[in-house]
């Protein structure tokens, strides 16, 4: 799991925003944006080749190439090795993702009916070497407090708890695969009326929540995805008294989900 958090500081003179950005994250973390970028650069790259018509005979279609995204984990975790990647999840994942895809591709027949049963096998020895092997651990989120104005934020097979603060929010950027990150706005306040926030979500969940004078306007593309507001929408009426900011998302979620709530 690694994640990488970079953000904007103010300049103690609270009437100036200062946008000067300080990372918060070895250069070694950063290899979460190398995961992001090279997801969209696979599935991209083959999708163009379809449409271009350059794609092999041996596809049938471009949905069979998907098993590139597991040997994609796979050598991320490879490369993350020692650095929060595992060498058991980056053999697995890119074993069962070249398996799969040689598969779908026609180079081998996979009998599932042979498979399954192994698989079970497999599941079972790896439950009794965790119970007698390896040391139990508590589920771990990484917690961080953000004060400043803009953030950016990369998740990659990892979870995040952040909290923002700042009472001149004006947006930032949300980048999560095939990880989770709860976002509490609810003690922050937009400066000016609007606000954009950005997220790209693969395989992924992001939890949202928000003032309620907030108007959630969402201007997300999902794909084999869902987008669940149960916040204040466009054209609802005020019930504090107070002025309501709108808070934009954009971007783009495949497979994966966003719920935003109070």
């Amino acid at each position: 799991m690694f994640h990488t958090m970079d953000d904007e500081n103010g300049s103690g003179n609270k009437t100036q925003y200062n946008t000067t950005c300080t990372v918060h994250c070895s250069s070694d973390e950063r290899c979460g944006g190398v995961f992001m970028g090279g997801a969209f650069i696979l599935a991209g790259t083959a999708f163009l080749l379809d449409r271009l018509g350059y794609l092999p005979v041996e596809v049938d279609s471009v949905w069979s190439l998907w098993p590139a995204l597991l040997v994609w984990g796979g050598l991320v975790n490879f490369l993350l090795w020692g650095r929060g990647g595992s060498l058991g999840w980056g053999l697995g994942l890119t074993a069962a993702g070249g398996l799969l895809l040689a598969d779908n591709l026609g180079y081998v027949d996979l009998r599932w009916g042979l498979i399954w049963p192994a698989l079970f096998i497999a599941a079972g020895v790896a439950i009794v070497w965790g119970t007698f092997f390896h040391k139990k651990k508590g589920p771990h989120k990484e917690k961080g407090e953000i004060a400043a104005g803009r953030f950016e934020t990369n998740i990659v097979m990892g979870a995040r708890e952040d909290t923002v603060t700042s009472r001149e929010f004006e947006g930032g950027s949300i980048s999560c695969v095939m990880g989770g990150l709860d976002l509490d706005l609810r003690g922050a306040e937009i400066r000016g009326e609007e606000a954009v926030l950005d997220v790209k979500v693969v395989m992924g969940g992001v939890e949202l929540a928000v003032p309620p004078h907030w108007e959630i306007v969402s201007r997300c593309s999902p794909m084999l995805g869902e987008i669940e507001n149960k916040a204040r929408r466009p054209g609802m009426p005020v019930e504090d008294g107070r002025p309501v900011k709108r808070l934009v998302i954009s971007g783009s979620i495949v497979m994966g989900g966003m719920e935003i709530h109070y």
